[in-house]
């Protein structure tokens, strides 16, 4: 390997991470506060100048489109893992929750759990993630909620409707409002809120 091809090499390894680390800073600034980020506080949040912010996003919106597409897929993954997992759909049905409610505390911002968008949302191109995120979700309870009526541990109802609801109940905007009139300790919320979801869907215990 002659010198202008490893040069070339150590400029993309360069590259490479530079953006790793601005996505990452990305992530951190936008989950804690949303809009009101800069591309100036991300470039010094990753220790690299703001024209290489600039280079790879031609704007905010265009970072934080790339940063939600990652934190909707990245949560769509988990909740397919739960799957298999936990077959027992009790069970499921706890982790959904539990994982739903951490993401809420922790990146609301980037899994704002809509069936549709915000036209801001619309214009920075996360609209379709969140979207994808949002059936995910109601597709695996709506689920869980079928296997727990066949196994006669819910009462009868439409999944569909009731997987509805419970999604009502996980969103950034319940978590929110349930967490500034009961304190922010995500476990405690979450065993609140599955134990309102569970009777609401009349759980019996095996």
């Amino acid at each position: 390997m002659d010198e202008r091809q490893a040069s070339g090499r150590r400029a993309r390894r360069d590259a490479q991470q530079n953006l790793e680390r601005v996505l990452q800073a990305a992530q951190e600034l936008f989950a804690a506060r949303g809009g009101e980020v800069t591309m100036e506080e991300v470039a010094r949040r990753a220790g690299v100048g703001v024209g290489t912010v600039y280079r790879r996003f031609a704007n905010k919106e265009e970072l934080f489109a790339a940063v939600s597409r990652e934190a909707c897929n990245s949560m769509r993954d988990c909740l397919r893992s739960l799957t298999v997992e936990h077959a027992n759909p009790l069970a499921r049905l706890r982790e959904l929750i539990h994982l739903q409610y951490q993401r809420c505390a922790h990146q609301a911002a980037l899994l704002e759990l809509q069936p549709g968008a915000r036209a801001d949302e619309q214009r920075c191109g996360t609209r379709r993630e969140q979207q994808q995120l949002y059936a995910t979700l109601h597709l695996l309870v709506q689920q869980a909620i079928v296997d727990g009526q066949r196994q006669g541990l819910m009462r009868p109802g439409d999944p569909a409707a009731l997987a509805t609801l419970v999604l009502e109940l996980l969103s950034p905007r319940a978590y929110r409002t349930l967490a500034a009139t009961e304190g922010d300790d995500v476990e405690a919320l979450a065993d609140l809120t599955t134990q309102f979801i569970f009777g609401a869907l009349g759980v019996r215990q095996p």
